[in-house]
C-alpha cells in the first residue's frame, strides 16, 4: 500500500505567500454559530404564524367586546305579552323577533356574556385544581391509593345527581356560586388523572433523580421539571374544558336548574335553547333555533381550535 507523502524538500518548495497567519483564536472557538435558541420566542412565532389560530383568537375577542357591551342596561320584556308576534331576521331586527317580542340580536349577545362569565370560571377551576391535585396524586406515591379510593367513590355517584343534591342541600337555589361549587367537587377528576399518569411515566428520568439527589425541594422539581415536560398535554386537555362547561349550561337549564330565568336582561345560551326546545315554535321559525346553536357551536369550535394550536407549539419537537 502506498500513500502520498510530502517529502522535506516539496514542502520547503512551497510558496508562503498563499498562506497567511491569523494565530490562535480560543474566544471564537468557544463561540456557537447556532442562533441562541429560545422556548418561548420559538412557541409564540409558531403560534403567531399560524392562520387557524390568529382567526380564532381574533374572533374570540371580537365575540368578547360585543357580549360586554351590546345589552347592558336593556329593559326587560313582559313575561307574557298581550300578544306578540315573531318575526323572522330582517333589516331592523338582524335575528328577528324572539317568543316574547324581544329582541334577539340583544338577548343572544346579553346570553353568550352571562354564558362565558360561567364558563370562564368553572374552567379555570377546573385546570387548576387538575394541576394541582394531579401533580400530587402522581408525584407523592404514599398518596396514590388515597386519591385513588377518593376519586373512586367520587365517581360512583354520577356528576348529575351529586350536582343537585349540593343544590338541595343549599336550600333549592341554584344560584350561580353554588352551582360552580357543585360542579367544581368532580370536574377536576379528569384531568388530575391524565397529569398523574403523565407524572408517573417521567417521574424516575435522569434528570429528576440528579435534582433530587442534588437536594431540590419536591414543589421544585415539579415546577421545574416536570410541568414544563407535560405542559403541551395540560393544555391540549384544557381545551375540551371550555366546551364542556358550555354544554353544562345548557344541561342544567333543560333540567330547570339554571342559575338564570330568561328574560331580556337575565339570560344564557342554555336557558335560551331550553326556552325553544319546550315549545314548538322553532319548527315554524327555525332561526329561533338555528342562532343559539351557531352562538354555542361556534364558540366551542373556535376555543377548541385556538388551544389545540397553542399546545402543538408547545412541543419542542415541532421546533426544530
Amino acid at each position: 500500500m502506498t500513500q502520498n507523502l510530502y517529502t522535506l524538500e516539496e514542502m520547503n518548495s512551497i510558496d508562503l505567500s498563499l498562506f497567511k497567519i491569523v494565530g490562535n483564536k480560543v474566544e471564537e472557538a468557544e463561540k456557537i454559530n447556532n442562533k441562541p435558541y429560545s422556548y418561548w420566542k420559538s412557541v409564540f412565532s409558531r403560534v403567531i404564524r399560524s392562520k387557524t389560530f390568529l382567526i380564532s383568537l381574533i374572533l374570540l375577542v371580537i365575540i368578547i367586546l360585543m357580549s360586554a357591551t351590546i345589552g347592558i342596561g336593556a329593559e326587560p320584556v313582559p313575561v307574557n305579552p298581550p300578544s306578540v308576534n315573531i318575526e323572522a331576521p330582517s333589516k331592523e331586527h338582524i335575528f328577528g323577533l324572539g317568543r316574547f317580542g324581544e329582541d334577539l340580536w340583544t338577548k343572544m349577545w346579553i346570553g353568550t356574556r352571562t354564558t362565558l362569565i360561567f364558563t370562564l370560571i368553572v374552567a379555570s377551576i377546573q385546570i387548576l385544581l387538575g394541576i394541582l391535585i394531579g401533580s400530587i396524586w402522581g408525584y407523592y406515591r404514599k398518596l396514590d391509593i388515597a386519591f385513588i379510593e377518593v376519586t373512586r367513590f367520587m365517581t360512583l355517584i354520577p356528576s348529575l345527581i351529586l350536582w343537585l343534591i349540593i343544590i338541595f342541600l343549599f336550600g333549592g337555589v341554584s344560584t350561580l356560586p353554588i352551582i360552580i361549587f357543585a360542579i367544581s367537587l368532580t370536574s377536576w377528576i379528569s384531568l388530575a388523572s391524565i397529569i398523574r399518569v403523565q407524572i408517573i411515566i417521567i417521574r424516575n428520568a435522569e434528570y429528576n433523580i440528579a435534582s433530587k439527589v442534588l437536594g431540590t425541594p419536591n414543589y421544585k422539581i415539579i415546577k421545574k421539571n416536570i410541568l414544563p415536560k407535560i405542559l403541551p398535554i395540560i393544555i391540549q386537555t384544557s381545551t375540551f374544558a371550555i366546551p364542556t362547561a358550555i354544554g353544562l349550561d345548557s344541561l342544567l337549564a333543560y333540567y330547570n336548574f339554571g342559575f338564570v330565568t330568561n328574560t331580556l336582561d337575565q339570560a344564557s345560551l342554555g336557558s335560551i335553547l331550553n326556552e325553544l326546545l319546550l315549545g314548538s315554535d322553532w319548527e315554524v321559525f327555525p332561526h329561533l333555533l338555528i342562532i343559539p346553536v351557531l352562538f354555542v357551536g361556534g364558540i366551542s369550535l373556535l376555543f377548541f381550535l385556538a388551544g389545540k394550536v397553542f399546545a402543538d407549539s408547545l412541543d419542542p419537537k415541532t421546533h426544530r
